[in-house]
């Protein structure tokens, strides 16, 4: 149901109906608030087509980190516990990934806390990876405000 719903959400703002015509159109009683949710979190198309160049680059350092990662819990890792462990900031990366192709407004809302908290880890600590840390922090950040702006946010309706 909440693909079905998301494809024609997605359909609709391809037509350039905007977010209160949607949720006008589609709204029933019994996905209300899931469509609320929905239409809250993807970006309307021309922002989304404004911003391609740094939604490339954001995914390609979120890949290189990610392969990163896989390759040296592969290398340094010997016990199966620890590589479990190792393996769970890779799995992150995946998820996020999926939400930034999918557009979703979470994986830009995680990406600039989780590119922070990385620098707790002291193998994230070395020259290249501080930079592409804080370059993906920097630009998911700004991606956030600039494609999902608090006056575009649709209220819960009564």
């Amino acid at each position: 149901m909440q693909q079905l719903l998301e494809k024609e959400i997605k359909h609709w703002l391809k037509q350039n109906l905007s977010k209160k015509e949607i949720f006008r159109k589609l709204r029933t009683e019994q996905n209300q608030e899931e469509l609320l949710h929905m239409l809250n979190n993807l970006p309307s198309p021309d922002r989304n087509q404004k911003t391609l160049p740094f939604r490339f680059v954001l995914l390609t350092l979120l890949v290189l980190l990610t392969i990163k990662q896989f390759l040296f819990v592969y290398l340094h890792e010997n016990s199966s516990i620890a590589l479990m462990l190792g393996l769970i900031g890779p799995f992150i990366h995946i998820y996020i990934m999926r939400e930034l192709l999918r557009g979703h407004r979470l994986g830009y809302q995680i990406l600039p806390i989780l590119s922070i908290l990385a620098f707790l880890r002291p193998e994230n600590r070395i020259m290249p990876d501080i930079l592409m840390y804080l370059s993906m922090a920097l630009i998911s950040g700004v991606l956030f405000f600039w494609l999902f702006p608090k006056k575009e946010r649709l209220k819960q309706q009564t």
